[in-house]
């Protein structure tokens, strides 16, 4: 490389290690363990302004290679949607139950691959500094209560019971004091690092989430927005904040209007999709019949949390053996399958590079109700394999791609990805049957209907119970689960687009390949284009597939 594109890349991950800590926390990166995000408005303000000059900056870039480029419209994209993702966080997202800053801690704090003394010594001293952390999100908590940014009521009281049940337990029982020691201890030193351990959790985590909770209840929550008001479009500014989360987040430049029409198209279409996969084995074709008799009989719903699990183990391990045939390479790390009591209903953590941890697909079993007995395939497929799991594990073993491709979240291409799993999953055989392929349209319906709720909430004006109501009227989910998707989008605005969005750009670039080369289409050679440099925006990832096709249609 010529440019200086590699240089500008290098000094924009650099800028992401020292000030997004929680993205650190979620890949095991020890070597700033101790630290925590900077979550004070002037830390905050000044972070965004830095990513707003690293996006002037890569879009003036002099990057004549087709690699540059690529670095480039990454860098560009990903400290655009940084930019954005940020403003507002502490006031309105880490108040989410779902999404917040309780979710956040459970999941990872207490999974970090120590093996060094130094690595044990970061840990402990990252717990006691969580109170000056909490002391900035009080800050920010305290002046949204007066300018009249604030989180929904409910997300407030749901977040306050979770919390309440966290500090209820005995520091025994705590989660995070699961946390191993480093490796390298001897006996006598670990014994020690766990007692130092215990005591930095009760001393100064609980402490911090306590004052955090006592936030919440008494300054929050008597200024908290009624339900009624559940979008971006109803707080100072919401308007152009949404519109750049919504960028940020597909990396296209499209409308909430045009997004929304496009979600009631898709909605359609799914209904004709459902006449022909569930009308016979339900013996109607009327969709408002086929969603209820699936959301409503008992019989479609697990009765306990061990069936789940073992439902989500086969499906993984039917994928595992399969990968082959689709994908060359394949990830060395392992996917395990993880149920959890807390946060989003499934998501995914990428293994550590050096194969210390291995991916994880977390999937929450708390009420196993609220799982269809279809559902789990088509989520562990989305999470786990073909979706997440090859998708970041490729990216984070390649040692031959920037890091920033390596380790970056750009949500329209993994999303796309994982969602354009759950087709390909049937195309691998994986779906043992129709009632399987049923829970591929529920998901579908649900990414679909989240391009009209999200737009319709935080565009439209949208009430939390309208969006509530399109949903369970065009799904087969659960009130439970619609309920928990709808809080999940008020909380996080644009996120929910990129799925669908996401999915169809890599589809429309499948669909192209295919007719220019015919026979000569290579599904692991499309495959490894798509995956095979990491995170990408969408606008890369169709310049990558249309070369390759190209520079393979002229060996023909």
């Amino acid at each position: 490389m010529t440019s200086g594109a590699p240089t500008l890349a290098d000094e924009y991950w650099g800028f992401r290690l020292d000030h997004r800590h929680f993205a650190n926390l979620a890949r095991g990166e020890l070597s700033r363990l101790e630290r925590w995000d900077d979550l004070s408005a002037e830390g905050l303000s000044t972070a965004r302004e830095t990513c707003l000059r690293f996006v002037r900056r890569a879009e003036r870039a002099d990057a004549s290679e087709g690699s540059d480029r690529v670095l480039m419209d990454t860098v560009a994209a990903a400290a655009f949607m940084d930019a954005g993702v940020g403003v507002w966080w502490p006031e309105l997202q880490a108040a989410s139950r779902q999404s917040g800053l309780l979710s956040a801690l459970l999941p990872a704090l207490h999974l970090q691959p120590l093996v060094t003394a130094d690595h044990g010594r970061r840990y402990l001293e990252k717990l006691r500094r969580f109170p000056y952390m909490i002391d900035q999100l009080v800050n920010r908590l305290e002046e949204g209560a007066g300018t009249g940014v604030v989180p929904l009521t409910p997300h407030v009281e749901q977040t306050l019971g979770k919390l309440d049940e966290v500090l209820a337990r005995p520091t025994a029982d705590d989660p995070f004091i699961v946390q191993a020691p480093p490796t390298e201890l001897d006996p006598v030193e670990a014994t020690r690092w766990r007692d130092d351990l215990v005591g930095a959790v009760e001393t100064h985590l609980r402490t911090g989430l306590g004052r955090f909770a006592a936030t919440l209840r008494e300054v929050t929550l008597p200024a908290a927005r009624p339900p009624q008001r559940a979008g971006l479009c109803h707080l100072p500014g919401g308007d152009a904040v949404y519109a750049a989360m919504v960028k940020g987040h597909t990396t296209l430049d499209l409308g909430p209007e045009e997004i929304h029409g496009l979600g009631i198209e898709r909605i359609a279409r799914l209904e004709d999709e459902y006449r022909g996969v569930a009308g016979p084995l339900l013996g109607t074709t009327e969709p408002s019949d086929i969603y209820s008799r699936l959301r409503d009989d008992p019989a479609f719903q697990y009765a306990s949390p061990d069936d789940l699990v073992t439902d989500a183990l086969r499906c993984l391990d039917k994928a595992a053996s399969a990968m082959g045939d689709w994908f060359d390479p394949v990830p060395r790390a392992p996917c395990a399958a993880d149920p959890i009591d807390v946060g989003a209903m499934a998501y995914y953590y990428p293994p550590t590079a050096d194969g210390t941890r291995p991916g994880r697909f977390f999937f929450n079993v708390s009420d196993p109700t609220a799982w269809a007995t279809f559902q789990i395939p088509g989520v562990t497929y989305h999470e786990g394999i073909p979706g997440h799991h090859l998708q970041m594990a490729l990216a984070i073993e390649n040692s031959e791609i920037h890091d920033l491709h390596r380790y970056s979240y750009l949500p329209a291409f993994g999303e796309g990805w994982g969602l354009y799993s759950e087709r390909l999953a049937d195309e691998m055989g994986l779906y043992e049957n129709d009632w399987e392929r049923v829970g591929m349209l529920t998901a579908d319906s649900l990414r679909a209907g989240r391009l009209v709720v999200d737009t319709g909430i935080h565009a439209l004006g949208w009430s939390r119970r309208r969006a509530i109501r399109y949903l369970a009227d065009n799904s087969p989910m659960s009130i439970h689960e619609v309920t928990e998707e709808v809080d999940r989008y008020i909380a996080c605005p644009g996120q929910a687009l990129s799925y669908m969005l996401g999915r169809l750009e890599i589809e429309s670039l499948r669909a192209g390949a295919e007719a220019r080369l015919g026979s000569d289409f290579d599904i692991k050679g499309f495959h490894r284009t798509v995956l095979g440099n990491g995170a990408v925006p969408l606008g890369a990832l169709r310049r990558m597939v249309e070369e390759w096709s190209a520079s393979t249609g002229t060996q023909r």
